[in-house]
């Protein structure tokens, strides 16, 4: 797709999701017509948040270890005493 079809299709996306949101039927929506589809139990809701804390909690967990594990691993005692480069004499240009 070259870049001028893709910000055409970008335009186009943007004039549809405007007129999506400012443009009203007059005799209304689906959910104000049948009301709301989907509906939620207080104790589901209660369920499905502690479920997601649990998850942010648990990648949280794994993303710091990761993290430090790269710290590490990038900043070990070989690296922080070695030698500048131009002590070596390594050019720069290659």
């Amino acid at each position: 797709m070259s870049a001028r079809h893709a910000k055409l299709m970008f335009l186009i996306l943007i004039v549809l999701v405007t007129l999506l949101f400012f443009v009203h039927v007059p005799s209304g929506g689906f959910q104000s017509k049948n009301g709301p589809t989907t509906p939620v139990n207080n104790l589901d809701l209660r369920v499905a948040l502690a479920g997601l804390l649990l998850l942010l909690g648990l990648g949280g967990i794994a993303f710091s270890r990761c993290l430090a594990l790269n710290f590490v691993r990038h900043f070990s005692p070989t690296v922080l005493h070695s030698p500048a480069a131009s002590a070596i004499g390594i050019a720069l240009r290659c």
